[in-house]
């Protein structure tokens, strides 16, 4: 048995890269190209282009159709296409025996993602949320306080991603409904919520109540940020979200995200109330470089007492995040087992998004 375990331990795990964007070229490769056996086999890519100048840097396979990168050999792909692809790309792969880390959403409709659940479920595989924040230093931190019961039973939960100048290139697909399902609410959205529930560990949502807004953007002398600049003035979707939702267990929690507030820099800002005090956490996700905090830092206050600041020795490197969800999906298949992010945090992310917009749409709350 030790031999086996030793054998499958150097065996050569065969990674694809489906969808040849920025996250793919400057997140997910560098992770995956530095790990010892581990080799990237193939880059797909609709366009030809862009699949040849990723697969020219990593020395894998050009793909441009689904029946050419079905015929090289994996044993996982990463998912970084458009939303609205996310369903039929996963249910290739999944069926095909072949594991998957999807980046979020991981679907636009509910349905479809308890589809993907079965999928996964029913073919052994694996499907790892692209929940990528869940391994940063300081969300970790921020967990193991509130396990300890520092703050006592988790009363409200208030999440908030707001960026000053931070729509992801205007007019591209992120900004058309169609391709992406819905504007910040699903982006940082699923980002923020996934934090709520893993944080909380929240039950059932009970009632749901939000609202969407949006400015207009003036792309007349150019707009840009460090995702790039604007392809059009196509801009269909929300900017900013606003939500509550109230839990079976009592817990409340409140969203805020914005691809263009009225800020000094950008934030992410996470804040829990428990029965014995409260925990603040000040950060950034992402590689934006217009952040608002030079440190992150934790504020811990019990109740009635000053509040204790709690700097953070370094300042978290969004790329250290990400080699270790790469490490967690190649342990994964080396050891025959489970995410720690489960399919259904990935399904769960996508129905209270769903239920969020609903009310939006409705002006109600919904339940």
């Amino acid at each position: 048995m030790k031999r086996m375990n030793a054998l499958a331990q150097k065996s050569q795990i065969s990674i694809g890269i489906i969808g040849a964007g920025w996250i793919a070229e400057y997140a997910h490769l560098p992770s995956f190209m530095s790990m010892d056996n581990v080799s990237v086999q193939a880059i797909y890519d609709t366009d030809a282009t862009r699949a040849g100048r990723l697969a020219k840097q990593t020395g894998a396979m050009a793909c441009s159709s689904l029946s050419e990168i079905g015929q090289v050999p994996l044993d996982a792909v990463i998912l970084c296409t458009p939303n609205h692809t996310h369903f039929e790309l996963t249910k290739f792969f999944l069926e095909r025996g072949i594991h998957v880390l999807c980046e979020k959403p991981m679907t636009t409709t509910a349905e479809d993602a308890v589809a993907l659940r079965h999928i996964a479920q029913g073919t052994g595989t694996v499907l790892l949320m692209g929940f990528v924040n869940r391994y940063r230093d300081d969300i970790q931190e921020l967990r193991s306080r509130i396990r300890s019961g520092q703050i006592g039973k988790i009363q409200i939960c208030e999440v908030s991603w707001r960026r000053k100048k931070g729509i992801p290139r205007p007019g591209s697909w992120f900004t058309q409904k169609q391709l992406s399902g819905g504007g910040v609410l699903i982006d940082l959205g699923s980002h923020m919520i996934d934090q709520l529930l893993y944080l909380t560990e929240a039950d059932e949502p009970v009632a749901c109540l939000a609202s969407i807004y949006s400015r207009p953007v003036s792309t007349q002398e150019g707009y840009s940020n460090w995702l790039g600049s604007f392809e059009s003035e196509k801009v269909e979707v929300e900017d900013t979200a606003v939500g509550m939702i109230q839990f079976a267990n009592g817990v409340l929690g409140k969203l805020h995200v914005s691809w263009q507030d009225d800020m000094d820099g950008d934030f992410v800002e996470i804040h829990l109330k428990g029965e014995r005090g409260s925990l603040t956490l000040r950060t950034l996700f992402g590689f934006s470089d217009q952040g608002l905090y030079k440190q992150p830092h934790l504020l811990f206050t019990q109740a009635g007492q000053e509040a204790q600041y709690i700097p953070f020795p370094t300042k978290p490197d969004p790329l250290l995040a990400f080699k270790r969800q790469a490490d967690h999906l190649v342990a994964c298949i080396r050891e025959k087992s489970q995410p720690g992010i489960s399919v259904r945090d990935g399904e769960k992310v996508v129905q209270l998004i769903q239920l969020l917009y609903q009310s939006a749409r409705k002006g109600l709350v919904v339940t």
